[in-house]
């Protein structure tokens, strides 16, 4: 099911493609400061869109890096806690033990 509806969107978006280029072959003069290029319409377009799609993409890329990096130092503070509750647990059971011992002390019966 999910192929089937991406193929779909696909085909959607490939067709406005088709007819944004048809609709908008006209030339355009872009200033570039120091060229002037003369591109169809379309060509323009698809450009932008590349471009911000590029710009958009590495703004993620970027959110998703830094995410990690502090998921990261979490899992390291959880497990650095895990250990500290482990080496806690285990001095209550051997402070428990040693208080269940019997004292060796002498009794002095008279």
């Amino acid at each position: 099911m999910l192929k089937l509806l991406s193929l779909i969107v696909t085909l959607v978006v490939l067709a406005l493609g088709i007819s944004l280029g048809v609709l908008n072959a006209t030339p355009v003069e872009l200033n570039l400061f120091l060229i002037k290029p003369t591109l169809p319409l379309s060509l323009v377009l698809t450009l932008f869109f590349i471009a911000g799609f590029l710009l958009g993409a590495l703004i993620i890329s970027m959110q998703i890096i830094r995410i990690k990096w502090h998921l990261r130092k979490q899992i390291k503070l959880n497990q650095k806690q895990a250990d500290e509750i482990i080496q806690l647990k285990k001095f209550n059971l051997e402070s428990q033990a040693e208080l269940k011992k019997p004292a060796n002390s002498m009794i002095n019966l008279k």
